[in-house]
C-alpha cells in the first residue's frame, strides 16, 4: 500500500528520522500500530460504559422493585 503525505508531514517524518535514527517506514509502522491499539483500546471502553450502564439500570430497577 502506499500512502500520500503531505509535504509538512513529510518533512516532519524526516526530521522525526533523522533524530530518532529509525526509518521512515518503520516510524510510519509504529505510528499506524499505535493509532489501532488506541482506536480498538477506546471502542473497549465505550463498550465498557455500555455495560456499566446496562447493569445500573438493571440495579436501579431491582431496587425500585424492592421497596
Amino acid at each position: 500500500m502506499d500512502i500520500k503525505l503531505s509535504k509538512e508531514i513529510d518533512s516532519e517524518l524526516k526530521k522525526a528520522s533523522e533524530r530518532l535514527g529509525f526509518d521512515e517506514r518503520k516510524i510510519v509502522e509504529r505510528a499506524i500500530l499505535f493509532y489501532l491499539s488506541a482506536i480498538k483500546n477506546q471502542i473497549d471502553l465505550n463498550k465498557e460504559f455500555k455495560d456499566w450502564e446496562i447493569l445500573s439500570d438493571e440495579a436501579l430497577i431491582n431496587f425500585e422493585n424492592s421497596l
